[in-house]
C-alpha cells in the first residue's frame, strides 16, 4: 500500500446509543426517565406538565463512547470527516415542523431539514450528516473532550417521543499519524517480500 493513505482509508469509527420504550407511561411530574432518555417539561410551555405524550417537552439524554472498541485509537484532537446521528421518533404534533435538535449551549438543527420526518402517529428513522448541518469538528469534539471526556450531551425538543439514538463520529488521525501508519506498513510488506525471496534460494 502506497505511504500516503487516504484519510478516509485510515479513519477511525466509534458510535454510542441510547434506547427508550416508543410509548413511556405519562406523568405530571418534573422529569420522566424513558430508558435512557430524560423527559422534561419545556420551560416555554410550563403549563403543559404532562410528560411522556411528546408534545412540548425536551428530551435529554448523553452518548456515551467509553465502551467501544476503538475509542484508544480515535484521535479526539483531529478532524471529523463524518458524524452521523440517527434517531427513531414519533411525532405527535404537526408543531414538529419546529424542533430542533443537538448539542446543548453549542449546536443544534432543525428536524425539518430532513426530508424523512416520519408523519404523525407513525415511528420512523432519519439520518444526517452534522457536518452537513452547520456543525463542526470543533463543535463536535470540544463537546467530546469537555467537560466529561468521552460522553456528548444531546437534547431534542418539541413534538416527539424518541426511542433510538445513535451517533457515529468518524475522525481523521494527524498527518504525521497518516504517515507513520503507512511507512510502516509499507516496510512490512517490503520484510515480508524480501523474506519470501530468502526463502526460495
Amino acid at each position: 500500500m502506497n505511504p500516503a493513505l487516504s484519510c478516509k482509508a485510515l479513519a477511525i469509527s466509534i458510535a454510542a446509543t441510547a434506547t427508550g420504550s416508543i410509548s413511556p407511561p405519562t406523568t405530571s411530574r418534573t422529569e420522566l426517565i424513558n430508558g435512557d432518555f430524560s423527559i422534561t417539561v419545556n420551560s416555554r410551555n410550563p403549563a403543559l406538565r404532562l410528560l411522556g405524550d411528546g408534545v412540548t417537552e425536551i428530551t435529554h439524554w448523553t452518548f456515551d463512547f467509553t465502551n467501544d472498541p476503538n475509542l484508544s485509537q480515535f484521535p479526539n484532537g483531529g478532524t471529523l470527516n463524518k458524524a452521523l446521528l440517527m434517531l427513531t421518533l414519533s411525532p405527535r404534533n404537526t408543531l414538529i415542523t419546529t424542533d430542533s435538535t443537538g448539542i446543548p449551549g453549542v449546536k443544534q438543527l432543525k428536524i425539518s431539514d430532513s426530508s424523512g420526518v416520519p408523519s404523525i402517529g407513525t415511528t420512523g428513522t432519519i439520518t444526517f450528516d452534522l457536518l452537513d448541518f452547520g456543525f463542526t469538528s470543533a463543535d463536535i469534539l470540544g463537546a467530546f473532550n469537555n467537560p466529561d471526556t468521552n460522553v456528548i450531551p444531546w437534547f431534542y425538543q418539541n413534538d416527539a417521543i424518541i426511542s433510538f439514538a445513535k451517533l457515529e463520529l468518524y475522525a481523521v488521525p494527524e498527518p504525521l499519524t497518516i504517515l507513520g501508519a503507512g511507512t510502516a506498513i509499507a516496510f512490512g510488506t517490503g520484510f515480508k517480500r524480501k523474506l519470501a525471496k530468502v526463502k526460495k534460494k
